[in-house]
């Protein structure tokens, strides 16, 4: 498949129009309009290990969320319009919640509303259930049973007034700002920034099943502390 054509899939997909985070680096670089395009590999952040991972491996493109451009490789960057776009990060967490008459709670970016009465710990396990992995940032709940929840990917601490406006009982969000017993909602479940993220690669292998999509490794997409640590009094 020629690279325009995936280019072009990718644009009209995940459009910059929707994007929640305005004037970043969207689109993309490095690439030949007539390369042949058989290998994708897609990842949240692309570090130096991603970026050696492609190379060593053989990709022909790196899809990747996080708005960082890499000079050395054909690369295409999404960010914000891939939380935002139809079945994107926050449509599948939506979906996997089973978020009933979802409703955004900033633009386009993020759903709340009720869910099926679950327990608390039944909640994580549903959410990890989903990320194929253990949530690694906070947890904690001042109810025993959750029927509302508001989803945010990523760094969902930087909209928690957002959050907690919609009176939703459960904040589910990839990384935040402060601790979760100070963030004024009854619960908080702390993914982890990557985590919350890494599903994107299933909308990259939607549009485009005639070729290989894979996921970078955890252990080598990683960014930042990935989720908020108190800080050790002095």
């Amino acid at each position: 498949m020629k690279a325009k054509e995936v280019i072009n899939g990718l644009k009209t997909a995940i459009p910059t129009e929707i994007a929640w985070s305005q004037g970043e680096a969207y689109g993309p670089s490095n690439v030949d309009p007539e390369a042949d395009i058989k290998k994708i590999l897609y990842c949240v952040t692309a570090t130096s290990q991603v970026v050696n991972f492609f190379k060593k491996n053989g990709y022909d493109l790196l899809v990747s969320h996080h708005p960082y451009r890499v000079p050395s490789i054909p690369q295409f960057i999404a960010h914000t319009a891939l939380d935002c776009c139809k079945g994107g990060l926050n449509d599948q967490w939506r979906e996997a919640l089973d978020i009933k008459d979802p409703k955004n709670f900033d633009g386009t970016l993020g759903w709340y509303g009720k869910i099926d009465p679950i327990s608390f710990p039944d909640l994580i396990k549903k959410c990890e259930k989903f990320i194929n992995h253990r949530v690694i940032g906070q947890t904690y709940s001042e109810l025993k049973t959750i029927e509302s929840v508001v989803v945010c990917s990523g760094l969902g601490g930087l909209v928690t007034d957002l959050a907690r406006a919609t009176k939703a009982q459960c904040y589910i969000l990839g990384e935040a700002m402060s601790p979760a017993e100070e963030m004024g909602i009854p619960a908080v479940i702390e993914i982890g920034h990557t985590l919350s993220e890494q599903m994107g690669v299933s909308l990259i292998q939607k549009l485009f099943p005639q070729l290989q999509v894979d996921l970078a490794p955890l252990e080598i997409d990683t960014f930042s502390n990935e989720v908020y640590r108190r800080r050790e009094k002095r």
